[in-house]
């Protein structure tokens, strides 16, 4: 039985900028049996903050200590390696959690590269390549391959943070999903065993792999990114596939 949930944002709760039907219920259903869960989002085209004020606008019913981003994950990671400068390869949005850092244009110690949509380009991928050659250490907020929009998929960071690994020879560290500290320390906070954890997303590597690599229980919701032929085409399976996040309640029995 599921005694918790992480649940992936966008592509399970919203697209852009719409709801999915059912969410909210969901989660009120969730909330009067006292099951606790969190939001695990490798959204970095805002702060935490900044976040929750979108997806609360938008008329999702969450708190801003239910959000786990990878966006708020880089700086905890920044802060344990005592970084002394950074660059931001981010939006203006997301740039308000790194404050308390020394941002460095040139010759940073770290680079952190999350969403710029389509800001990226040959002038940047050779400034960036050339920042490692000289010793900067990227650090990707993740390395999604593609993201759902109103328009259709849309290609991700992780293709360009890819891109750097690949002439540079020098591995990117990565902090969002499906890395497994990212998962604990979403879960850091439930009191329960690992197969008692479900975790629901859309995305097949980031969502159902990384938590069958922690020994959650994992459903795909057929909502966002999800796609039949990628579905078939794929290794991975998920315990469960459903067709929205309506469908929770019913298929984990609660």
């Amino acid at each position: 039985m599921s005694k918790a949930f992480l649940f992936d944002l966008d592509g399970v709760f919203y697209i852009s900028n719409r709801l999915i039907e059912g969410g909210n219920e969901t989660l009120a259903y969730l909330r009067s049996k006292h099951i606790p869960f969190r939001f695990v989002t490798n959204t970095t085209t805002f702060s935490r903050k900044k976040l929750w004020e979108k997806l609360s606008g938008l008329g999702l019913e969450l708190l801003e200590t239910e959000i786990v981003s990878a966006n708020y994950s880089g700086v905890l990671y920044l802060k344990k390696q005592q970084a002394k400068s950074c660059k931001l390869i981010l939006e203006e949005t997301a740039k308000e959690d790194y404050r308390s850092f020394n941002i460095e244009e040139k010759h940073p110690e770290y680079i952190v590269i999350g969403d710029i949509g389509n800001r990226w380009n040959y002038d940047l991928m050779n400034e960036l390549m050339n920042d490692v050659l000289e010793g900067s250490q990227i650090i990707a907020l993740h390395k999604g391959r593609y993201f759902q929009t109103d328009e259709g998929l849309k290609i991700d960071a992780g293709a360009f943070v890819a891109g750097i690994e690949y002439v540079t020879k020098k591995k990117a560290v990565v902090i969002g999903k499906p890395v497994a500290s990212f998962f604990e320390l979403a879960a850091s906070e439930f009191e329960c065993l690992p197969h008692e954890i479900t975790m629901v997303g859309d995305d097949l590597i980031n969502d159902i792999y990384g938590a069958q690599q922690m020994g959650y229980r994992s459903i795909l919701v057929k909502t966002g990114k999800y796609r039949e032929e990628i579905y078939k085409a794929s290794s991975i399976r998920p315990d469960s596939l459903i067709p929205s996040i309506v469908d929770i309640i019913e298929e984990c029995k609660l």
